[in-house]
């Protein structure tokens, strides 16, 4: 009988202030998790505010996930996250990663 492989699981907790100067940071951080093995669960309930560059690393970083077969999943984001991505027209990504 097969052994079940378990998945790990990446956690990643998004900062408060995810301005432009944070894109960069942001996105090495998260190329890094790419390089490891495991699902990616990013905690966005301490965001208070959410540029665009940001908001257009975490869509990227979604499809490289996607792309390799990985869950991306955001658990309890923030008003101002959800807003952010609301006032961009993309509520609906949003959901599509929502985590339980």
């Amino acid at each position: 009988m097969a052994e079940a492989r378990t998945v790990e699981t990446l956690q990643y907790n998004l900062s408060r202030e995810l301005d432009l100067l944070a894109a960069e940071a942001l996105k090495n951080d998260l190329l890094e998790l790419l390089n490891s093995d495991g699902n990616l669960e990013i905690s966005a309930d301490d965001v208070e505010r959410v540029s665009t560059p940001c908001i257009e690393v975490l869509v990227a970083a979604s499809a490289a996930f996607g792309e390799t077969g990985r869950g991306f999943h955001i658990r309890n984001p923030s008003d101002a996250f959800c807003d952010a991505f609301g006032a961009l027209g993309l509520a609906h990504r949003l959901e599509m990663w929502r985590a339980s």
